[in-house]
């Protein structure tokens, strides 16, 4: 085992563990903590990460009272791994530590010349790879046997690509069966000369392409029905797979992060950059700084898990994960009040507490409950954990450039978003869905204050009709539904920048309140509205 994660075993609850000052620690997939059974949301289907294997550099399970002062230093991975996995530990704060990739598994060229397809890119320097022939195959660094961790194809099996447009300085989609090549020759130095299939590509010199496999296998790191931990002055210039993601955690601080692409890239995730999923207590992302990545900025939800057997007789619920890519880990602990959702409508019916919980598979839960069950549709309906379910504080952040949404938010919690800004933002700045259909994210909200942010140019690729800046857009089944989902949207003084579509969109569904004041617009305001109840503008 590596230097730093023979440390991480030995360290015990009270202590204090400090980094050597501005060391680099190299940590490898095959000589750091290797684990079994810790299935995270969001990320591999079954057949991609069957056990819930994870290659871990800082590994602490069952710790109290622990704080990590990198120092200044830096891990560095090699090969593919989540550095950081805390399970079932208290007050542990980790601070002034960098994490980063040696080879990341976003990989990135620039086109040097375009002449009608016939082209010549250069390679980004951290980047491995080798020719076969006429492809082009993206390589993981060498593990102990001389073979590569990961070997990808450039164009082909489960790789997402997207363009950094250097007439905009903005990303755009871009097919991959576009990059399919004739000829592929080799120059020196990274630099290739390739002549393009498709020679009417949008393929213009200055562009950057990312190249990522979408299996997400490992994530940026996992923290797992932990309770209070801060993170302080991290410094993560790349994550793999997802971002940090805490599951069923029991406040959680970020403060003073930074998770831009280090020098000389332009990703710093594969995916999110935060991910909360089914937490509760106070989520605090303060004064944090973040762009370059391929899906949202903050995500945070619960689990809709759907009723396909009931038995009458204990009170008892069989709950299936539904979404291929969340599935596994645990959703209950005794006492934990749920609540019975209408598939259809979104809206909650009854509640109960659990009493027992028993992992029947890797997708199916058995719950007996406190009493008598209401009437269900079996096989449609769904439940929602409502005890874990958090207060969220977003504010002080500079989020930039990305290829997803900014702030997903379903929790009936208090939330508050002030003082932020967000540019340059793929998808809307706010989103506000539920379902129990398609993703399966919970749940309600009661309130979201968003207060005093800017925003500017947000939804710039028009990945929803009109380009709306904030989007409500529970999944509604029911059209004949004149139910509220959500509670009240509250906006004051924000600012709205640089207009998609020459108009500032809010795209609102099933939302009872809105109220608006001191929010200015260099551009005209449209609201669009299903649904919706009173609307107060000041």
């Amino acid at each position: 085992m590596n230097e730093l994660s023979t440390l991480f075993s030995k360290l015990n609850s009270g202590e204090t563990l400090t980094l050597d000052k501005d060391r680099i620690y190299d940590v490898r997939q095959d000589d750091s903590f290797e684990l079994d059974g810790y299935y995270c949301t969001n990320t591999a289907k079954q057949h991609e990460n069957p056990t819930g294997k994870r290659h871990a550099a800082m590994f602490l399970k069952n710790k109290s009272d622990i704080t990590v002062d990198g120092n200044g230093a830096t891990v560095l991975v090699h090969g593919k791994m989540t550095p950081l996995m805390f399970d079932r530990c208290s007050n542990i704060t980790v601070k002034n530590l960098t994490v980063d990739y040696a080879c990341p598994t976003m990989a990135e060229f620039t086109v040097l010349s375009n002449d009608n397809g016939r082209c010549e890119i250069k390679i980004n320097s951290e980047c491995l790879y080798r020719l076969d022939g006429n492809n082009l195959i993206w390589q993981g660094e060498p593990d102990k046997n001389g073979n590569p961790y990961w070997e990808d194809h450039y164009c082909k099996g489960r790789r997402q690509v997207r363009m950094l447009d250097p007439a905009t300085s903005l990303f755009r989609d871009f097919r991959r069966d576009d990059l399919e090549c004739i000829t592929i020759e080799e120059c020196g130095n990274g630099t290739l000369k390739v002549e393009l299939k498709n020679k009417e590509v949008y393929f213009p010199a200055g562009a950057i392409i990312q190249s990522r496999n979408i299996v997400r296998d490992q994530t940026g790191s996992m923290f797992q029905r932990c309770k209070n931990l801060t993170f302080e002055n991290l410094r993560i210039k790349f994550m793999h797979g997802l971002g940090m993601v805490s599951q069923f955690c029991d406040g959680v601080t970020f403060r003073n992060c930074d998770f831009n692409p280090a020098k000389g890239r332009t990703a710093a995730s594969t995916a999110d950059f935060f991910q909360f999923s089914g937490c509760k207590g106070n989520i605090l992302v303060e004064s944090c700084k973040a762009g370059g990545a391929h899906d949202d900025f903050i995500n945070v939800h619960g689990t809709h898990l759907r009723i396909i057997d009931t038995n009458n007789d204990k009170n008892g619920l069989t709950l299936r994960f539904m979404h291929d890519e969340s599935w596994g880990f645990q959703a209950f602990e005794k006492g934990d009040t749920i609540d019975f959702i209408r598939w259809d409508t979104l809206i909650p019916y009854a509640s109960a507490k659990v009493l027992t919980f028993t992992k029947i598979n890797d997708t199916d839960i058995y719950i007996e409950l406190d009493q008598k069950l209401p009437q269900i549709e079996i096989g449609k309906d769904v439940v929602e954990n409502a005890t874990w379910t958090p207060n969220v504080y977003v504010r002080n952040c500079e989020f930039g450039l990305t290829c997803g949404r900014g702030i997903l938010c379903t929790t009936r919690g208090e939330v508050i978003i002030e003082n932020n800004r967000f540019e340059n933002v793929w998808g809307p700045a706010l989103l506000i869905e539920d379902d129990c259909n398609f993703w399966f994210e919970s749940g309600y909200t009661n309130e979201i204050i968003f207060r005093s942010n800017t925003l500017i140019n947000c939804s710039y690729a028009k990945m929803y009709p009109c380009a709306p800046v904030i989007r409500y857009s529970p999944k509604v089944m029911d059209e004949s539904s004149a139910q509220f989902v959500h509670g009240k949207l509250t906006l004051i003084g924000n600012r709205f920048e640089k207009a998609v579509c020459n108009t500032h969109l809010l795209h609102l569904e099933y939302l009872r309140e809105v109220e608006m004041r001191d929010n200015t617009f260099d551009a005209p305001l449209e609201i669009n509205k299903l649904c919706v109840g009173n609307i107060t503008e000041r």
